[in-house]
């Protein structure tokens, strides 16, 4: 967006061998400015977004500028409304060309302005609306990493349910090895138990059985004295009890 030319507007003047010290370092100032100025209006950049980016960074230091530039041009105006009355010999038709010249300035530097504000007023509404996009896709966004983690919390306490249960359930079960094995212990127990009466039981057959062969060798041997069977038969009576009380005992 170049406003250069062959020879720039705010150059063209006349009567220069008349300006006072004065009025050509105000002069050199407004060069100056106005290089300044239009250096941050013709950069351009690669895209729209790019250049909306740039113009909203330097708006503040062109509006500096542009203000700077407008106190300069009022002190001018200023001073030559000073001389003009001062001055009666000043002709009316340089001052209407002054006067011309200075507003023409002016009105192009509002035009400048009116333009660098159109356009950051665009970048602005567009830059607003992709950040209200924005807004609303990270809205949508965070929506639903929530409802994923109440899912993930729901997933979480079924889960803390089953533990529970699985916890519940080993106790069981190993409650129920401790009583087998108990259970074995007290069978193994009682087997052995058993395996004592038998065996006991067992020796007294088996000194039956010895006192029996005994026994009948001896009554035929001693078949025919009465008093000696007698006594036999009383010995073999006590030994039955005796080995009975034994059994019992056992």
């Amino acid at each position: 967006m170049s406003m250069r030319k062959d020879e720039p507007w705010w150059l063209h003047n006349n009567c220069t061998s008349r300006r006072s010290s004065w009025l050509q370092s105000t002069i050199a100032e407004l060069n100056e400015k106005t290089n300044a100025i239009l250096k941050l209006i013709e950069e351009d950049a690669d895209s729209f977004a790019q250049r909306a980016e740039m113009y909203y960074k330097k708006r503040p230091q062109l509006i500096s500028m542009l203000q700077h530039l407008y106190r300069t041009h009022r002190s001018l105006a200023e001073r030559y409304d000073q001389l003009k009355f001062t001055s009666p010999r000043c002709q009316s038709h340089n001052s209407l060309a002054f006067t011309d010249r200075n507003y023409d300035s002016y009105s192009e530097i509002c035009d400048v302005e009116e333009s660098v504000d159109s356009e950051i007023d665009d970048s602005d509404l567009e830059l607003e609306q992709a950040a209200t996009t924005n807004f609303t896709k990270q809205c949508d966004e965070i929506e639903r990493l929530r409802e994923e983690i109440r899912t993930y919390k729901d997933q979480l306490k079924q889960k803390d349910g089953l533990s529970d249960q699985v916890s519940i359930l080993k106790g069981e079960i190993e409650g129920l090895r401790e009583e087998n094995v108990a259970y074995k212990d007290q069978l193994k127990e009682k087997d052995e138990e058993k395996m004592e009466v038998i065996r006991q039981l067992s020796l007294a057959i088996d000194i039956l059985k010895q006192e029996n062969v005994k026994m009948r060798d001896f009554i035929a041997k001693r078949w025919r004295n009465p008093f000696q069977f007698r006594q036999l038969k009383r010995a073999l009576s006590q030994k039955l009890f005796n080995a009975s009380q034994g059994t019992s005992l056992v």
